[in-house]
């Protein structure tokens, strides 16, 4: 019924536009600024209610693509989820521009969207022939009913039956206007302390088609490890401006733990036992995976392993569509330490839990096998992960305790690079950098 009423007003609100002298798109915002949006929410990859699963956000034509578009090309950004609740939700959406320090931007939507700033997400299948029933969720941006006018960092919030207060899900994306150029090198540092166990990301800014009035205070940069949100390095200032360059080429301040190749497994078939996979039996009602008990790597040698730096790959080998085909199955984790951990809590991390610690990814100890446990519902497909540690007390989240850091480790790198002009009130992304500590930098 609520849904009705929304679109009777709607509909009440265009034909009566011209007798209230109000443009049309004003009806619909009401100029609203973010700062009126939900205080229930994180502006964070987060999801707040337990029948969501497999959210995904990426750029068209590549499911492992970022969440980064350029705002002049014609390329879409795809968010997908399934939702495994029995009944049918309304799932609504909105857009909302952030800084370059992921809080909300001091504009109201009309100055940052084009069309209505709340839209239904219409697009979503049923599972086929799955033990675990599913609807899948697909909403393309930008579409229709909405677009994009300027660059920066966007939060999608999707929430239920036009009510904020019930939020689904967050996440973030990019819209990136390139006009600096950035040239990086990622390689092993020349910092003694961290010689064996960190990456120097040294890079170069040239900002040729603007003109700052102070570069050290119009710039600002962001950089990430395999997208991971949890360690960044922000704040970071120029050590050289020469005419028309910022030069970022220090000795540990763009230093990140190398870390360590991810640990993976594979559930696209589940006919046989694939490399990680220990036992596959079904359990009423689920198929249940059990993956080989890992150990801890920090004090063993580098060992080169192909991955996907963390992320996970949706795919049934025998589907003709994984999206609605795949099945869900209860993957099972251990991880053998001997001792429990003084002081901390032990978790999976990696894209599929959204790089962060939380109830749904936290490990159990278990004494008989002096080791930590979990089980978790996933979608089959390639997943990587590794474990991390957060400590009891001062809630800090170590990505290296029990997989250890290596030079060595193969990693991307991204760069954004954010510009404020003395006229604008919002941070405007003008240029994205991706480099890979191998292979170099990529397009």
């Amino acid at each position: 019924m609520k849904r009705f009423i929304y679109v009777g007003i709607s509909i009440f609100a265009i034909l009566n536009c011209e007798a209230l002298n109000t443009p049309r798109w004003e009806l619909f915002t009401h100029e609203k600024r973010t700062s009126t949006i939900t205080e229930k929410i994180i502006y964070e990859d987060q999801k707040y209610i337990d029948n969501i699963f497999t959210i995904e956000m990426y750029r068209s034509g590549w499911k492992l693509a970022p969440p980064i578009r350029n705002l002049r090309d014609t390329s879409s950004l795809i968010l997908e989820f399934d939702d495994i609740a029995e009944e049918t939700s309304h799932y609504i959406y909105t857009l909302i521009h952030c800084t370059a320090e992921w809080e909300p931007s001091d504009l109201v939507n009309t100055e940052y969207l084009m069309g209505l700033p709340e839209n239904e997400i219409r697009d979503y299948r049923y599972s086929r022939n799955t033990l675990q029933n599913y609807k899948h969720y697909r909403l393309t941006l930008p579409n229709q009913d909405v677009q994009l006018k300027i660059p920066g960092n966007y939060l999608l919030f999707v929430y239920k039956d036009y009510d904020q207060e019930q939020p689904v899900l967050t996440r973030r994306f990019f819209i990136v206007d390139p006009v600096v150029q950035i040239t990086s090198d990622v390689h092993r540092t020349d910092n003694v302390k961290y010689l064996s166990t960190a990456q120097e990301v040294d890079f170069t800014v040239n900002y040729q088609q603007l003109q700052p009035n102070d570069p050290r205070r119009n710039f600002k940069v962001t950089l990430y490890q395999n997208l991971n949100w949890t360690n960044p390095i922000t704040d970071l200032l120029p050590k050289y401006i020469q005419p028309g360059e910022l030069v970022y080429n220090y000795e540990e301040e763009n230093l990140f733990q190398g870390g360590s190749e991810f640990r993976h497994f594979d559930t696209k078939s589940l006919k046989y036992n694939s490399d990680r996979i220990k036992e596959i039996r079904f359990e009423r009602p689920l198929k249940n995976v059990y993956l080989l008990p890992g150990k801890p790597k920090a004090s063993a040698s580098y060992d080169f392993q192909e991955d996907i730096n963390g992320q996970y790959l949706v795919k049934w080998d025998d589907a003709f569509d994984s999206d609605i085909e795949a099945d869900y199955v209860k993957v099972h984790f251990t991880l053998h330490m001997g001792d429990l951990l003084p002081d901390c809590d032990v978790f999976l991390i990696g894209s599929f839990t959204s790089w962060k610690p939380g109830s749904g990814n936290q490990c159990t100890y278990n004494p008989s096998i002096g080791g930590y446990e979990i089980d978790m519902l996933l979608k089959q497909g390639y997943y990587n992960y590794n474990y991390a540690t957060v400590n009891s007390l001062s809630k800090k989240v170590n990505l290296s305790e029990i997989d250890g850091n290596y030079y060595e480790t193969e990693n991307d790198y991204y760069i954004f690079v954010y510009y404020r002009d003395i006229r604008e009130r919002f941070d405007r992304l003008v240029g994205v950098g991706i480099s890979n500590s191998v292979k170099g930098a990529k397009e």
